[in-house]
């Protein structure tokens, strides 16, 4: 179950966030599948979005693509933890 129109916030390992917490909100999208603004510091910093073949996409924002799979690894295992 997707919680949806939520706040809750994710940290990452690695150089560019570590120490971080980064804030995600979800939002639902017309087509039922949500996505996702991430805050670094009260700054956007990316929108994600999880395709139906499970890969994470950035929809806007500069991430790596290491930093999408492992931001949305992150909100997917909020998002299954009840």
């Amino acid at each position: 179950m997707e919680k949806l129109d939520d706040i809750f916030e994710v940290s990452l390992a690695g150089e560019q966030f570590e120490g971080r917490q980064l804030t995600i909100r979800a939002e639902q999208t017309t087509d039922g599948v949500p996505v996702y603004h991430c805050y670094d510091e009260g700054a956007s910093i990316a929108q994600l979005r999880q395709e139906t073949s499970g890969e994470w996409t950035q929809l806007w924002g500069d991430l790596q693509p290491d930093t999408v799979q492992q931001l949305g690894e992150a909100i997917a295992s909020y998002n299954h933890q009840e």
